[in-house]
C-alpha cells in the first residue's frame, strides 16, 4: 500500500542538528524573523514563523527522548539535505534580501527560474543552504 497521491500537502516541520545552539537562534530568530515556541538552553529550540515549526537540536545532548534514542541507534547524525526552501510572500522577498546583506550576511539572488519562481540563498551558522522564495 503507498499514500494516495496528494496526501502530503506540505512541509509542517524541519529539524536541524546544530553545534551551537545560541548562535543559530541568534540567526533564525534575529535575521529570519522566527518567534521562540520553547527553548531548553544547551539542548534544542522550537522556533515557529506562521504554522512552520523549526527545530534546532544540539548534537551532543538533544534533550528529547526521540532525538537521543536516534543518536544511541545510529552514532551520529545521519542523511544529507541540500537545502531547505521557506516561502515567503512574493512582495517581501526582494525587501528581505536587500535587508539581510544589509545585516552582513553573503546572500545569493535574487535568482530567476524558468518557472518563474524567485528565490535568495544563504547559509546558517551550520552552512544549511537557506533559500527564501516566493513559491
Amino acid at each position: 500500500m503507498q499514500l494516495r497521491s496528494g496526501a502530503i500537502r506540505s512541509v509542517s516541520e524541519i529539524a536541524f542538528w546544530v553545534t551551537d545552539l545560541d548562535h543559530a537562534m541568534a540567526f533564525y530568530v534575529g535575521k529570519l524573523g522566527f518567534e521562540v515556541e520553547s527553548h531548553s538552553p544547551g539542548q534544542n529550540a522550537f522556533l515557529k514563523s506562521g504554522d512552520f515549526l523549526l527545530v534546532l537540536f544540539v548534537t551532543e545532548d538533544p534533550g528529547s527522548a526521540l532525538s537521543i534514542e536516534y543518536l544511541g541507534r545510529v552514532g551520529e547524525p545521519r542523511g544529507a539535505v541540500y537545502h531547505v526552501a521557506f516561502r515567503m510572500d512574493p512582495r517581501e522577498l526582494d525587501e528581505a534580501g536587500t535587508a539581510l546583506r544589509s545585516a552582513g550576511l553573503e546572500v545569493k539572488g535574487p535568482v530567476e527560474f524558468p518557472t518563474g519562481r524567485r528565490s535568495y540563498f544563504l547559509e546558517d551558522p551550520d552552512q544549511h543552504y537557506i533559500e527564501l522564495t516566493d513559491r
